[in-house]
């Protein structure tokens, strides 16, 4: 019997034509939910994760709600299609039934139904792969049969398990929508019962927390609900609440004592939500500051601070059987398809998606097994299984050789930053060796490595994973240089290092190599680099030398630089190009102990466009004038334009308007002097209705105050947002701007 689930949770932002032209409303509406429904769909058919159960919110748009269904039904033919504030419309099979609230909530043993109309429903969709669980009705009290009938919705003899109780308080714009927590049973198995609640809660609109009491009664009501559907102890089965809760997700480590996370999440305050259940990403995968993983998990771009915030949540119960091994911002489902230049974002929610199973030793991001800091790792034989995943942690910076052995080829491994644990690391310039494995280049520590099966139904496989950390003994193992990472290194006492490379015409014994790579990508001209050796610890002597080996396989000694505590040396890099860094250590026998920092600078800085960077341009204030800003944006790079994004392509923006820009920034965008980046407002062309800001080099942007930095992912890459005037108005564009990347 298989126990491997998995879940996504996704607010599409799939508003109404009602919600576009009335609250707030859109001048010209947004008409594109329709399109962004079927890519949607199309996005989660294609997903190789294989989801099982799919929690939709915001799918108020009716148009969007039969293209989700339609589309995704085959996969998932048991579907809550609608919650709404009196009734439940469920799909079994193919089968459509209405159920009556009145009705279901008297199943449930919920005295007070609560709701009242509504302009709007909830916006909840539920799709699962297996049935809903099916109750008799043989036992409600005959008035209620009664009355439901009255109302429209006559009781079956059976109905399925679900259920939906609108929250009686709602403020601002979200008062005209039904919003409260949808209820679904599901019989995987008689034995593999799963509960599952959705929920959209009350949004906020300036700051966070400013709805704080509002989501306060809510969150009340959730844990009422959940207690009396699923039972008091949790224990009947696994328990899941998924959705937008609309409150800034932190880390334990970090988290504000009054804030609102802590009050529901942290404190043990005799609360379901805290004591009985966790937050999966917050309790249990990423929990801050070192020992603990540091990933945010930001799923949406917000107008006000902070931006980037994590608002989608997966909760489990404690008493659950099954381990959350990975939990994750599904970047690949937010994308629209290439060749849709007229539908410039899904989302201004990334999707949130779980992965479960039967539990075993590490694995789970946070009981990663911790390797060793030695040069060379194998681990023990290890077994997998029905979607298993394990997890090992590495503490040391370095260029690593990584590989499997396995008897067939039905396991993989992916390789994280611990700031990163959705978007898996890539492989060094695609470099591999049948003997010694592919290549990885970690500047910043801690990563992971997971090891799965390729199929999460194959048959119980095992594999070694074996791990080999560069020590610089030779061209060989040279350790490689990231541009503007300092890589601390150090020489055994006592002992040499390594003996003469009798390939070189000089005495290069008791050495260390480094290696500089230039660009993979076309130079206008060469790239300049300068290198420096810091002496951090010790007192020996050393020498720093810059070699090249030519196509014949002899060595070029290009430069050297020798004597106190600092030696630099000067090259220029083309693309394509290997240059090695010796660093010699000349006392002898080697008994002088020598710590070092070797940092390698180039005059470039790069942002990362495409599904690497995620960039976004973000309306914080619409302009004056009547009805929408009509936009265009122009990107030009060191004096040559990079892009011009017409209006036609990128959409009108209103206020709060966010749009991807992965479809026409690059995958690389390098810059040495500066990127240019203007927004037009074509309503009135005058001087104020073009705004423009350059980007400065690397360098320059944590002191540059049109630049607010909203993530440090490492000592050389950022995350943050450029801001732009618009005669009165603002827009917003985020990137991500880092010194090296380990595909260019």
């Amino acid at each position: 019997m298989s126990e491997s689930l998995r879940i996504l949770s996704y607010n599409t932002q799939l508003r109404s034509w009602a919600m576009e032209v009335g609250i707030p409303p859109s001048i010209p509406p947004v008409d594109t939910a329709a399109e962004r429904a079927g890519f949607i769909a199309d996005n989660i058919l294609g997903s190789p994760f294989d989801y099982d159960v799919v929690g939709l919110c915001e799918v108020f748009d009716e148009d969007a709600r039969e293209i989700l269904r339609d589309r995704l039904r085959p996969r998932f033919p048991h579907v809550v299609t609608k919650c709404d504030w009196d009734y439940l419309q469920v799909e079994e099979a193919g089968a459509r039934q209405t159920c009556g609230r009145y009705a279901q909530c008297a199943l449930f043993g919920i005295p007070d139904v609560g709701g009242a109309w509504r302009l709007e429903d909830s916006g909840l969709m539920l799709f699962s792969r297996w049935p809903f669980a099916q109750l008799g009705t043989g036992g409600l009290d005959v008035t209620v049969v009664e009355v439901s009938a009255l109302l429209g919705y006559p009781v079956p003899a059976v109905v399925p398990a679900v259920n939906f109780l609108p929250y009686r308080n709602a403020v601002s714009d979200d008062r005209h929508a039904a919003k409260g927590i949808a209820y679904a049973r599901i019989e995987r198995a008689p034995a593999q019962v799963y509960h599952f609640f959705l929920s959209h809660t009350q949004a906020d609109s300036h700051t966070p927390e400013e709805n704080r009491g509002t989501r306060s009664q809510q969150i009340a009501d959730v844990e009422r609900f959940i207690e009396t559907c699923a039972g008091p102890g949790l224990f009947d089965g696994e328990v899941f609440f998924l959705g937008d809760l609309n409150i800034v997700g932190e880390p334990d480590a970090k988290a504000d004592p009054d804030g609102e996370w802590r009050s529901y999440f942290h404190d043990s305050s005799g609360r379901m939500l805290t004591d009985r259940a966790a937050d999966l990403w917050g309790r249990r995968q990423c929990t801050g500051d070192l020992p603990g993983l540091r990933d945010r998990g930001f799923s949406a771009t917000v107008v006000y601070e902070p931006r980037q915030q994590r608002l989608d949540y997966a909760v489990a119960a404690t008493t659950n059987s099954l381990a959350a091994q990975h939990v994750m911002i599904d970047y690949d489902l937010a994308n629209v398809p290439p060749g849709h230049p007229e539908v410039s974002y899904l989302s201004d929610h990334r999707p949130l998606r779980v992965e479960l199973t039967r539990p075993r030793p590490h694995s789970t991001p946070a009981t990663a097994l911790a390797v060793p800091n030695t040069p060379q790792f194998d681990s023990s034989p290890e077994w997998l299984s029905d979607g298993q995943a394990m997890w090992f942690r590495f503490d040391e910076a370095g260029t690593y050789d990584l590989r499997l052995s396995q008897a067939g080829d039905r396991i993989a491994y992916e390789v994280y930053l611990d700031t990163d644990l959705s978007r898996p690391r890539r492989q060094y310039h695609d470099e591999s060796d049948p003997r010694r494995g592919d290549k990885y280049v970690i500047p910043a520590p801690p990563f992971l490595v997971k090891v799965f099966p390729t199929s999460r139904t194959s048959e119980r496989d095992w594999f070694v994973f074996r791990a080999h950390r560069h020590q610089g003994v030779g061209p060989w193992d040279a350790i490689q240089l990231p541009y503007g990472e300092g890589v601390p290194e150090s020489f055994p006492v006592g002992q040499l290092l390594n003996t003469d490379f009798e390939d070189t015409d000089w005495e290069d014994s008791d050495t260390k190599w480094f290696r500089l790579d230039g660009p993979t990508i076309p130079l206008d001209s060469p790239l300049p680099a300068h290198i420096t050796v810091w002496r951090r610890v010790g007192q020996a002597s050393f020498a720093a030398s810059l070699v090249r080996e030519s196509p014949s396989g002899t060595w070029q000694l290009l430069a050297q630089s020798s004597g106190g505590p600092l030696a630099g040396l000067e090259a220029s890099l083309s693309t394509g190009d290997r240059l090695y860094v010796q660093v010699t250590r000349w006392d002898q026998p080697s008994q002088r102990e020598l710590e070092f920092v070797v940092t390698a600078t180039v005059d470039m800085t790069l942002v990362l466009g495409a599904g690497r960077g995620a960039p976004r341009l973000t309306c914080t204030t619409e302009t004056s004038g009547w009805g929408a800003d009509d936009i265009e944006l122009g990107i030009t790079t060191d004096g040559v334009q990079t892009a011009y994004i017409d209006n036609d392509t990128i959409g009108d923006f209103e206020q709060d308007a966010i749009r991807d820009l992965n479809q026409w920034v690059p995958e690389f965008l390098p810059y040495r002097r500066d990127i240019e980046f203007m927004v037009k407002e074509l309503d009135d062309v005058g001087h104020d209705d073009i705004g423009r800001e350059t980007l400065p080099p690397f360098a320059a942007l944590e002191s540059f105050d049109r630049f607010t930095v909203t993530e440090r992912i490492s000592p050389g890459r950022l995350r943050g947002f450029l801001r732009i005037d618009v005669d009165d108005g603002r827009y917003d564009v985020e990137l991500a701007v880092t010194t090296w990347d380990e595909q260019f």
